[in-house]
């Protein structure tokens, strides 16, 4: 049986998808619907093979980051790269550190990681 929830430390999370082929310095998309709600967001492995999860929205013009499906990282596979304006964020922050919203930072979720599973906050939602 699939498990659609679970209860980390008092706190709910959703099943937001598979990451268990994702490597490390790779990214991946998901889109969790509950009621109601829907949010878009994107997975990232940093080099440490941390998982990290944001909202899918760039903080300058709130237009998707991607560039193509699951593509959010620059080439090097460091940063997460803006596709419409090139803002490039860290990976482990999500703060723009170059583009027209330097300072900025990336909406992050919390996100609990088990069996290859990534289950994200319902506070995100």
């Amino acid at each position: 049986m699939e498990i659609d929830t679970v209860i980390d430390q008092g706190a709910e999370f959703f099943l937001a998808g598979d990451v268990f082929d994702l490597d490390v310095m790779a990214s991946r998309a998901f889109c969790v619907e509950v009621g109601d709600n829907q949010l878009e967001g994107f997975f990232v492995r940093a080099e440490n093979g941390d998982l990290f999860a944001y909202k899918n929205s760039c903080p300058h013009t709130g237009a998707p980051l991607n560039w193509t499906p699951d593509q959010f990282l620059t080439s090097s596979g460091r940063y997460i790269q803006c596709s419409i304006h090139g803002a490039m964020f860290k990976l482990e922050s999500g703060e723009c550190f170059a583009g027209p919203c330097s300072g900025k930072f990336l909406q992050a979720m919390k996100v609990v990681e088990r069996e290859g599973q990534a289950f994200v906050g319902a506070e995100s939602l």
